[in-house]
């Protein structure tokens, strides 16, 4: 659903709407390249079961990234302005 989401709507994603169009096909180029070249070394079902780990985890780390960044993030943003 998220790839979806982000290719889908990369027009409403802020910045500039050709530049994040050209990340999005270049992201997409790369992870069809890793893919076929990972299919042919591990095969389809090692390599599902790790991109769904690697996904799961991914979506585990957001939990820590919101409980301890507190009003850091907040600093952050104000000190970039000038």
């Amino acid at each position: 659903m998220v790839y979806y989401g982000l290719s889908l709507n990369v027009g409403n994603l802020g910045g500039d709407i050709y530049v994040n169009f050209a990340l999005n096909s270049l992201m997409e180029v790369v992870a069809y390249t890793v893919c076929v070249f990972t299919l042919d070394r591990f095969g389809r079902k090692k390599l599902h079961v790790s991109c769904l780990l690697l996904g799961g985890l991914s979506c585990l780390c957001t939990i820590f990234t919101t409980q301890f960044a507190g009003d850091c993030k907040q600093d952050l943003f104000y000190n970039l302005e000038i």
